[in-house]
């Protein structure tokens, strides 16, 4: 009997124990979330926020959510479904934070990309802490075409109180107007975004007016313009614009050759919009003497001062090609040929391209190599019918055109392309950032290659470009 007593006094006392620890565990899970951690208040006021500046089309964009005073492992979240269209969640990580202060909390990082530009809008995070749900909202963002994509264009301002844009962006909207009286000057400033540098600029002289160049400004002298991206309008020129009749007019012709991020050459012209000029009602303009009449004159006979102007070529996808198709007739050439080179640098010329390098020539380098096997050859005969003075000879030439076929098989081994346009990247992924444009028309040498990337050399850098950016030269 006593024997069986002392065993239910340890049942007993086990699950005392038991109970006690459980009571003191739930006693320290109680304090420790509801003493130490945020209120709950304070949790609904917390935004999700983009850690980058700067947000692009098809680019990865991350933001960060950092709770502080709670565990990771009492934090859960969920996305919700009715996400707008074009925005693609990539992937999430979970991991715990300390500040400055020893305290710790939670952080969440979570990845995005969008396919349209405009306001960036994602729907509230589900965030359940403790068996408590919270909404917890995305801050809004603003994202920029891809500066791999974005075309330049001229923005041109009238008076200082109307900008006009170009309307590509969306083709049904109503054309611009501008309301003006004869015989008033017009104040014409023209600008450019998404531009780096301005290769060509003029303009024509607009019917019935008198239109004069006010001010010129740094980038239309060539000046190259950092690849940082920046939707910054930069101002090209500024023009006085007078009409000296009454009717319907045009924005005047003002064209321009500027290289996009992505190092491509475009022609640009100033954007759509109707100037309606009134009759002048002013007596001081309509009574004009005869000295005023004489200038009318004067100003629509006097011939265009070709020196303010710049003739603009276009340049196309089929100049690059035309460089490429040049660069390999001068490998197949045998030895220089100036008649293709001479072409081959005005082609470079047109697209504001640098005069490069030569192309080594193919058959020379075949030739060389093979007068080093004849003299080779011949160095042998003369020496086993004891000829020394011509087997030195022989040898002597056989080294020569030995060493310079050498030099030109590895010149010939080498890989060239022109690139169309684009720019390089310290990686082969699309999700990259670009580090350099690349200049369009530019003769570069591939490295590397993947299925679809080359690792090329452009000046003193080096980087991956996609390969349909890229007309080899073979």
């Amino acid at each position: 009997m006593e024997e069986l007593r002392i065993p239910r006094k340890e049942q007993f006392s086990n699950r005392l124990l038991k109970k006690i620890v459980k009571a003191v565990a739930a006693v320290f899970i109680l304090f420790s979330t509801s003493v130490f951690a945020i209120t709950p208040q304070e949790i609904q006021r917390i935004t999700i926020k983009p850690e980058q500046n700067v947000f692009f089309t098809n680019q990865e964009l991350k933001y960060v959510l950092e709770i502080p005073e709670i565990q990771p492992h009492f934090v859960q979240t969920q996305l919700q479904e009715n996400m707008k269209e074009g925005v693609i969640f990539v992937s999430s990580r979970r991991m715990e934070y300390f500040t400055n202060d020893n305290q710790t909390g939670t952080r969440i990082e979570f990845w995005f990309t969008f396919k349209d530009a405009g306001i960036g809008t994602i729907p509230p995070l589900i965030v359940r802490i403790n068996g408590r749900t919270y909404y917890l909202k995305f801050e809004n963002v603003q994202i920029y075409e891809n500066p791999k994509t974005i075309a330049p264009r001229l923005v041109v301002e009238l008076d200082s109180t109307k900008t006009i844009y170009p309307s590509a962006e969306n083709s049904k909207r109503r054309t611009e107007t501008f309301n003006s009286a004869a015989t008033k000057p017009i104040d014409v400033i023209v600008y450019v975004q998404y531009a780096v540098q301005i290769k060509q600029f003029g303009y024509e002289i607009p019917r019935d007016s008198i239109f004069e160049e006010v001010e010129r400004y740094d980038m239309v002298s060539g000046k190259l313009r950092s690849n940082e991206f920046s939707q910054e309008k930069i101002p090209l020129a500024r023009f006085k614009w007078t009409p000296l009749k009454d009717g319907k007019y045009s924005l005047p012709n003002i064209r321009a050759v500027a290289t996009a991020y992505s190092g491509r050459n475009l022609e640009l012209g100033l954007p759509e919009c109707s100037v309606n000029v009134s009759k002048n009602t002013n007596s001081e303009e309509v009574n004009k003497t005869d000295d005023d009449f004489s200038m009318f004159a004067y100003a629509l006979s006097e011939p265009v001062d070709v020196e303010g102007l710049k003739e603009i070529n276009v340049i196309t996808e089929a100049d690059y090609y035309k460089i490429a198709a040049l660069r390999c007739d001068e490998r197949r050439s045998f030895g220089p040929s100036p008649s293709i080179r001479k072409q081959r640098i005005a082609m470079e010329q047109k697209v504001g391209i640098a005069v490069s390098r030569d192309e080594p020539s193919i058959p020379l380098c075949h030739t060389l190599t093979i007068l080093f096997v004849l003299f080779t050859a011949f160095s042998i005969v003369f020496f086993i019918f004891k000829k020394k003075l011509f087997a030195v000879i022989a040898a002597c030439l056989a080294v020569t055109f030995g060493s310079l076929s050498l030099i030109m098989g590895v010149l010939v081994l080498e890989r060239h392309a022109v690139v169309k346009g684009g720019s390089i990247s310290p990686i082969p992924e699309n999700s990259a950032l670009s580090s350099t444009a690349v200049t369009a028309g530019t003769c570069v040498r591939i490295k590397e290659e993947t299925a679809q990337w080359y690792y090329i050399e452009y000046h003193e850098n080096g980087g991956w470009i996609k390969k349909e950016e890229l007309i080899l030269v073979e």
